[in-house]
């Protein structure tokens, strides 16, 4: 689970910025968290869910992004070649800022160790630590620093590494890998598991939440894999309930031998509309005419939006609930019901669906979901700009905030500012309406 990240330098972040999924120690709403006992016997409160609320352009959509570049680069950057480019989108609205390093600081547990990992980078890595964390002190696993003038590496093994068997100090990294992505493919270093979370993290920005064609393409071939898999039973009762008229979903993945084309198609253009088609998937409605009822099978592109972006949702959400970690989920609300929405929020704080303590956080216009005590003062977030950088605050941060006020009312009358606001009309159309 995760118990906190920092981010400084990134995109609209221009100072260090923290959010947090450290709990209140209060009863309310406590099925909302949950208690992680470490191995050295101190124990962690962490939540399951957390809201970030704010205006357009606020920055809540930039921190679903720090944790996508964070996840991505260590996933990935062993697979870097010398060219390619690290996600590097520093504040360019400062002229110092816009050529200074990038940082993310992530905190986390996996299998009872509380570990922190830090990275600083711009066009290339210039320090990565890993500590475990013990009685709030680091001790180190590792840490990479780069000579300035040369780009070399040097990396020196702290007192927690626990491997005997290899040797990292002479580790030969490209400029823009990380040493964590090459111990991910090594073994008898102990620090697979670690490896492992940070490059699952599930984090879901808005423009690949609503590419409906990436989405299910994306489902099919990473989440359900086929018609006979748990997920794929699990999303259809999922589906059932939801109240969309839906009884049912088919899948059907289409071998690229069914796909015809005419000889002057380019292979990439063959590849990319195979791709995008070869699974399909049909909703059953069921239709009640004077004599029987019969169901009718729709192909997926003629359902609403709105039930397509919740097909999309509910196959991650249960594929996170399933194997634990973090789901990380822009704009999340897009096009769902306000109902639909606590549904899928409340997935995380049952204990039965939940049972791998997997971790929400959320991006979301809709204050309705702060709305009838569902969600705690720890669990709420805004994001706000001020001259021009964000800031991300929690509703812990004002003075005689209780654990349970009434989030959705106090949010929307401007309490918590992360409001947008807005300018004169008459300015569109000129003074005298002369535009």
């Amino acid at each position: 689970m995760i118990i906190d990240f920092k981010i400084k330098n990134f995109r609209s972040y221009k100072d260090e910025t923290e959010f947090s999924f450290e709990a209140l120690d209060m009863d309310f709403r406590s099925e909302n968290t949950t208690a992680i006992e470490l191995e050295n016997g101190e124990t962690i409160r962490l939540l399951k869910t957390a809201a970030v609320f704010g205006a357009n352009a606020s920055g809540k959509s930039n921190l679903i992004w720090a944790l996508y570049s964070l996840s991505h680069m260590v996933a990935g950057s062993l697979k870097y070649d010398v060219n390619t480019p690290i996600p590097y989108t520093p504040y360019v609205l400062n002229s110092k800022t816009r050529n200074q390093p990038t940082e993310f600081t992530i905190n986390f547990i996996v299998d009872r160790k509380q570990y922190r990992y830090a990275i600083k980078f711009d066009k290339v890595i210039h320090q990565e630590t890993l500590s475990t964390m013990k009685c709030n002190k680091a001790e180190n696993i590792f840490n990479v620093e780069v000579n300035e003038e040369t780009l070399q590496r040097h990396v020196s093994i702290g007192t927690s590494w626990e491997s005997t068997l290899l040797d990292i100090s002479n580790a030969q990294l490209l400029p823009n890998q990380l040493l964590l992505s090459m111990l991910g493919t090594r073994q008898a270093n102990g620090l697979q598991n670690v490896y492992s979370f940070l490059a699952t993290l599930q984090a879901q920005p808005v423009g690949d939440a609503i590419d409906l064609k990436f989405n299910s393409f994306d489902v099919a071939e990473r989440i359900l894999k086929s018609s006979d898999s748990k997920l794929f039973q699990r999303l259809r009762r999922l589906i059932h309930i939801a109240d969309m008229g839906i009884e049912d979903i088919t899948m059907q993945k289409h071998s690229d031998t069914e796909f015809k084309f005419p000889d002057s198609v380019s292979d990439d253009v063959r590849q990319t509309f195979i791709k995008q088609n070869k699974w399909e998937f049909g909703m059953v409605h069921k239709v009640v005419n004077d004599e029987e009822a019969l169901n009718v099978t729709l192909p997926m592109q003629f359902e609403s939006t709105g039930t397509k972006n919740f097909f999309g949702i509910g196959a991650r959400v249960l594929d996170i609930l399933e194997t634990g970690g973090l789901l990380a989920y822009d704009e999340i609300n897009i096009a769902i019901h306000p109902a639909l929405f606590k549904l899928i929020v409340s997935l995380f704080n049952n204990n039965k669906s939940n049972p791998h303590n997997a971790q929400l956080l959320f991006t979301t216009h809709d204050a309705s979901i702060a709305g009838d005590g569902m969600l705690r003062a720890d669990q709420i977030w805004f994001a706000e700009k001020e001259d021009g950088a964000s800031q991300l605050y929690s509703a812990q941060d004002f003075d005689d905030i209780s654990i349970n006020i009434p989030f959705d009312k106090w949010y929307k009358s401007g309490r918590f500012g992360a409001l947008p606001k807005f300018g004169n009309i008459d300015y569109i159309f000129g003074d005298n309406g002369t535009l």
